[in-house]
């Protein structure tokens, strides 16, 4: 089972580029700075933990550090460890344009990346209770 979800993983970030135009997104919900949306097809349950494709649709273009380029949209693949209410993000793609559209601004892989406490009102619970309340 774990070589399974091993292979899963690994083809979710390989077609990560490609899946903002596939992706079936339905919106969660919305705030005065971003829309968030998941891809539900995407979600891979690995024991306590889940794993799920989202996207961030800035409302207002933000600006990334390193690059200094306008960002508009973040698609990206995310873990969730249910029972200790929290997520790290595995890789994460910024766009320049709406909905994971226009150029690429970065390509950020962090599969080793500490895993985060999930805040009451942000993104990040919105996404964590499709993920981990159907468990």
């Amino acid at each position: 089972m774990k070589k399974l979800s091993t292979l899963t993983l690994i083809t979710a970030l390989t077609i990560l580029p490609m899946a903002n135009s596939f992706a079936a997104w339905k919106e969660l919900g919305s705030n005065p700075l971003m829309v968030v949306y998941v891809d539900l097809d995407t979600i891979n349950d690995m024991g306590e933990k889940a794993q799920i494709l989202s996207m961030l649709d800035l409302k207002k273009p933000g600006e990334n550090q390193t690059n200094k380029k306008k960002v508009s949209s973040i698609v990206g693949i995310n873990e969730y460890n249910c029972p200790a209410v929290s997520y790290r993000p595995i890789e994460y793609k910024e766009f320049s344009g709406p909905k994971g559209t226009g150029k690429l601004v970065s390509d950020n892989k962090t599969p080793d990346s500490p895993f985060e406490p999930v805040v009451n009102e942000s993104w990040a619970a919105g996404v964590f209770n499709v993920v981990c309340q159907r468990k």
